[in-house]
């Protein structure tokens, strides 16, 4: 009895409250009212009056959702999202309304569910409503959704959840994501890697009607742009991904109404546009260039990921592969290749290094395998008289810098040619079989240091020193530094 006395006079005193809100707005009406017959008009007054009547008006009506019931507004807000765009939320949390920039409702910490598990969590939710029927709770209507620093933990089946979006009907309203994150995580809950969601817009573009992905991301340090469309008509999907930061850009169609999808992708990589013709089975990927000049074919694996591919230019600049602004040196840098579940063999084949006229037929492989980059069993020909083999070598990437460490042996045909380009003094000039050293290159400071160097199977003291002191003292190598040390080298062992 006391419980229900006590809730009583809560009911009462809301009444009360609301009672005295309505009395003193309406005596203030005909306190406006008795004011404004005292008053004698101008034409001017009037349209001053009708215009601040007007105002009141049309604020008073903005103002109408503050006396919605909160809990109804939830509920009408979840259901239509649910029935409207395929997403289930939660909002656990109270729910306010706000006027500007246009009338929505706000609400803080909401979650987005997939199955009746928790899939995000969203840290501000705003949801635009229709400003034409605020007379009627029940004609209530949602329109964009903006989802702020959403905190999602996708496992491999969760992605469909943006994909579905890709699938809903066509309207006039947007699906907003501003900076928010993807947590990829594998059957252990360890997190693989995070995708960084700077902002994503989900809309209908009514010119093309297609259904519209358009998202600035950020994965691994490496920002990159993806745009995605979908022609619900036509059954294709057509994506573009653009890396300015790896100068990359990725353009795919396919048909989706098929088993196996069958598509053409055009890469522009490192200047170079080429054509790939791919067949996109349930568990893997076949490729083949369309181009018969450079020709590139490979497999990739989804489980567990694995790729192999075989790329083989007519001509290429090592610029390109070795610059501190290379493909190759941002991927490290993003540190994209330094996770334990990526299986990588690349063989990359070049009959002609362009920048450098001595060097040619260059083989390259690649390999990554539990975040090892690996380059052992790399070879290249200084004409047709040097074979330079890179054995035992590896990438790493460590407090900001990149180096690669290995060791070099040199199988001598003919010396001549060398001994010329490098303008070595003639009674330094002779023959030699092999050489063999160890190495350690900083791709960031431009630096090589040298160790256990043997020449035809011997080490020589002379060269020891040699070595020990240009390590200590040179700075940046260079194509001359490299021209002096070769022939302060030769004078030392021969001289």
């Amino acid at each position: 009895m006391p419980k229900h006395n006590q809730f009583i006079k809560k009911l009462q005193s809301k009444f009360l409250a609301v009672n005295n809100k309505l009395e003193n707005f309406f005596n203030g009406l005909r306190s406006l009212k008795s004011n404004i017959k005292k008053i004698k008009f101008t034409n001017n007054s009037k349209a001053i009056l009708f215009l601040g009547i007007s105002v009141i008006l049309i604020l008073s009506y903005f103002l109408i959702p503050t006396f919605y019931d909160k809990n109804e507004v939830k509920d009408k807000i979840q259901n239509q999202i649910l029935k409207n765009y395929n997403i289930e939320i939660k909002i656990n949390e109270k729910i306010d309304y706000s006027l500007l920039p246009k009338p929505h409702f706000v609400a803080k910490n909401i979650a987005i569910l997939r199955n009746e598990k928790e899939i995000g969590l969203v840290e501000n939710f705003k949801v635009f409503i229709a400003t034409n029927s605020f007379f009627s709770k029940d004609s209530f209507k949602v329109k964009d959704l903006v989802f702020q620093k959403t905190d999602f933990n996708f496992y491999k089946d969760d992605l469909i959840f943006f994909q579905e979006l890709l699938k809903t009907e066509p309207s006039d309203n947007k699906i907003i994501f501003k900076n928010s994150n993807i947590f990829f995580k594998d059957s252990y809950d360890e997190t693989l890697f995070i995708n960084k969601i700077k902002k994503s817009e989900f809309y209908y573009d009514s010119i093309n009607l297609v259904n519209v992905l358009s998202s600035e991301n950020e994965i691994f340090n490496l920002p990159y742009k993806l745009v995605i469309k979908n022609d619900k008509f036509n059954k294709l999907v057509d994506s573009k991904f653009n890396s300015k930061k790896i100068r990359l850009n990725v353009e795919n169609i396919v048909y989706y109404d098929e088993e196996t999808k069958n598509g053409l992708l055009d890469i522009l990589f490192i200047n170079k546009t080429t054509s790939l013709k791919y067949e996109l089975k349930k568990n893997s990927l076949n490729f083949v260039t369309q181009n018969q000049k450079n020709i590139y074919d490979g497999l990739i694996e989804f489980k567990p990921f694995y790729l192999q591919a075989n790329f083989n230019y007519e001509g290429l600049s090592t610029k390109h592969l070795f610059n501190n602004d290379s493909i190759l040196i941002e991927l490290i840098k993003s540190e994209l290749l330094n996770n334990q579940n990526l299986n990588i063999n690349i063989n990359l084949n070049v009959k002609d290094i362009i920048n450098i006229d001595e060097l040619n037929d260059l083989f390259l492989k690649l390999e990554i395998e539990s975040g090892d980059i690996n380059l052992s069993d790399s070879y290249v020909m200084w004409k047709d008289d040097l074979i330079v083999n890179l054995n035992e070598s590896l990438i790493s990437y460590d407090q900001g810098e990149i180096f690669l460490t290995g060791r070099i042996n040199v199988d001598i045909k003919d010396i001549n040619d060398f001994y010329s380009s490098f303008q070595v003094n003639k009674k330094f000039r002779k023959k030699i079989k092999q050489i063999q050293f160890d190495f350690n290159y900083n791709f960031t400071q431009e630096k090589i240091n040298f160790d256990n160097l043997i020449i035809d199977k011997k080490k020589n003291e002379n060269i020891e020193e040699f070595i020990d002191d240009f390590n200590l003292n040179t700075k940046v190598f260079n194509k001359v530094t490299f021209k002096n040390f070769i022939n302060e080298f030769f004078k030392i062992y021969f001289g």
